[in-house]
C-alpha cells in the first residue's frame, strides 16, 4: 500500500523532456526543518528523480544563522538582502549564514524562504509604517514584502517560493488576537501582494503553509482556536510550543514537495 501511495505521489506530473538539473535551496528555521525532515521531502525528491529521469536537487539551510540573530521575519530578509547587511558583512566570518541574494541566485535556480512561528505574533499598527522597523506589524510587513517583491523581480531567471506564516499554538500568549492579524497578512500575501502593482510576477510562488496547518473554521469545535495551529498538529496540548508534530509534518511535507516540483516543472 505504501509503495502505491509513493508512486501515485511521484507521478502527479509527467515530463516530456529528458533529465533536468535544477537546484533548490530551502531557507528556514525550526518549523521548516521539521516539515522538510519529518515530511520526507529529500527522500521524495530522490524517488521522483529515479522515476522521472530528472536530476533535481534540494538542500536546506538554517538561515539566517550566527552571527546574525536567530530571526527570519520579514524585517530580517529585508535587512539582509535589501538594507545592505550582507554586503557589509561579506568579508566576515559566517558570511554564508547571511548570504546575499545575488550569490544565492547564482548557485540555485529555486530559492524557498519561510518565517518562524513568532512571525505570526503581529502587533497592532501604529499608523507610522516603516520598512526599517523590527516591529512585527501588518504595516511594516507589507512594506518589507513590497521591497522583497521588487528584489525578486530583479532575478527573472530564478524562482522564489514564499511560505505563508506558521500559525501559533492556541496557548501562546495573545494567540487569538495575534492569530487574526496573522490571517490578515496571509490573505494579503495570497490575494494582493502579487497583484496590487498591476504587474505580473511569474517567478514568485506562494506555498500556503498557514492554510494547511491552521484552523480556518471561524466557529471551530473546541479545543481548536480559529487561525491557530490545529489541535491535532500540536506537539503538546499542555504548553504553547508552536512547532508542528510529526503527524503534521508527514501530512504537509508531501504537499510541500509537490509544490516544489510543480515550480521546477513550470506548471
Amino acid at each position: 500500500m505504501r509503495t502505491l501511495k509513493i508512486l501515485s505521489l511521484l507521478f502527479f506530473v509527467s515530463l516530456s523532456v529528458g533529465a533536468q538539473n535544477e537546484k533548490t535551496i530551502f531557507l528556514h528555521h525550526s518549523t521548516g526543518g521539521l516539515v522538510y525532515e519529518k515530511g520526507g521531502v529529500l527522500e521524495l525528491m530522490k524517488e521522483y528523480n529515479s522515476i522521472n529521469t530528472t536530476n533535481y536537487t534540494i538542500v536546506e539551510r538554517a538561515f539566517p544563522n550566527k552571527p546574525y540573530p536567530w530571526r527570519n521575519y520579514p524585517y530580517d530578509y529585508w535587512n539582509i538582502w535589501i538594507n545592505g547587511y550582507c554586503e557589509e558583512n561579506k568579508d566576515t566570518k559566517g558570511y554564508e549564514n547571511v548570504e546575499c541574494l545575488e550569490t544565492l541566485a547564482q548557485d540555485y535556480d529555486v530559492i524557498i524562504l519561510k518565517h518562524c512561528f513568532p512571525g505570526a505574533k503581529i502587533l497592532e499598527d501604529t499608523g507610522k509604517p516603516d520598512a526599517a522597523s523590527e516591529r512585527k506589524s501588518l504595516e511594516n510587513y507589507i512594506l518589507q514584502y513590497r521591497a522583497l517583491r521588487d528584489k525578486f523581480d530583479s532575478f527573472p531567471e530564478n524562482d522564489f517560493i514564499v511560505w505563508t506564516l506558521a500559525p501559533l499554538h492556541r496557548l501562546a500568549d495573545g494567540a487569538a488576537e495575534n492569530a487574526g492579524r496573522a490571517k490578515e497578512f496571509v490573505d494579503w500575501v495570497k490575494n494582493d501582494w502579487l497583484k496590487e502593482d498591476g504587474k505580473t510576477h511569474p517567478n514568485i510562488h506562494i506555498f500556503d503553509y498557514f492554510s494547511l496547518s491552521a484552523v480556518l473554521d471561524k466557529n471551530p469545535e473546541p479545543p481548536n482556536v480559529t487561525y491557530c495551529l490545529k489541535y491535532e498538529y500540536e506537539r503538546s496540548h499542555e504548553n504553547s510550543d508552536s512547532h508542528p508534530n510529526d503527524f503534521a509534518c508527514k501530512t504537509i511535507g508531501p504537499e510541500f514537495f509537490k509544490f516544489i516540483v510543480k515550480t521546477l516543472n513550470n506548471e
